[in-house]
């Protein structure tokens, strides 16, 4: 009896901490009243770019182009060194 008592009790207070509305966020979603944006067609290849194959260009080259400050006119060190080689 005193095991039953004190799960009851148990179940009272846990019941207690159970919020009595739903949050908003669940229950605006069956709400009738809200906007939504309407459906837009969205083509299934939008955005993809073409990677043809190329020739092979000098790694220097494309870390220059790709790198921060990517002069390609600079005319830097490497560029004497590799003309010399």
């Amino acid at each position: 009896m005193m095991k039953l008592i004190s799960l009851a009790a148990l179940g009272l207070g846990l019941a207690a901490c159970v919020p009595t509305q739903h949050p908003s966020y669940l229950v605006s979603a069956a709400d009738p009243a809200v906007g939504t944006r309407p459906p837009t067609y969205s083509p299934v290849t939008a955005g993809v770019r073409g990677y043809d194959v190329v020739e092979p260009l000098d790694w220097r080259e494309l870390n220059r182009r790709v790198g921060p400050g990517g002069d390609v006119e600079r005319g830097d060190s490497d560029d004497a060194a590799r003309r010399g080689r």
